[in-house]
């Protein structure tokens, strides 16, 4: 098993979202030969404005709530030269909410997103593990249950 981790913050129009991609590489015993399988987890965070700002004097109950979600890309080949591609979204990982703006907490909420890269990581992990008994399903209808002979 392979694991690669690419981060990145990119400018988007309401300010700073954060970019952040996990790769997961495995490989697939099926009776019709070894099967390559590769997952890329993209990390995307919603951002929602609640709540209002009060008078002076009083408290304000302005808040920004976010959750950081994940869809993950499988691209399998098997021996065979079949592509099995599928398209997997997940709960959110990681949320949160933060006083004020959401304007102004996109640049740490996407720090704290990033400083949790290891259990981003163990996300990509479990839903490749969940993957592939539907891996499995797929190859057998393609290439049937058994191996003939």
């Amino acid at each position: 098993m392979a694991y690669y981790l690419l981060a990145g913050l990119a400018l988007a129009a309401t300010g700073t979202a954060l970019g952040l991609t996990v790769d997961h590489q495995n490989q697939v015993d099926h009776h019709s030969g070894p099967v390559a399988v590769q997952y890329r987890g993209d990390v995307a965070i919603t951002h929602k404005q609640v709540g209002a700002v009060a008078p002076g004097g009083r408290a304000s109950s302005l808040r920004c709530d976010w959750a950081a979600t994940m869809t993950v890309a499988r691209h399998a080949v098997a021996s065979s030269g079949t592509t099995l591609v599928r398209t997997i979204d997940s709960e959110p990982l990681v949320s949160g909410t933060r006083p004020g703006w959401c304007a102004t907490s996109h640049r740490a909420i996407a720090k704290e997103v990033a400083g949790k890269t290891v259990a981003i990581r163990d996300h990509l992990v479990v839903v490749a593990g969940q993957d592939e008994a539907m891996l499995r399903a797929e190859l057998d209808r393609i290439h049937g249950p058994q191996r003939a002979g």
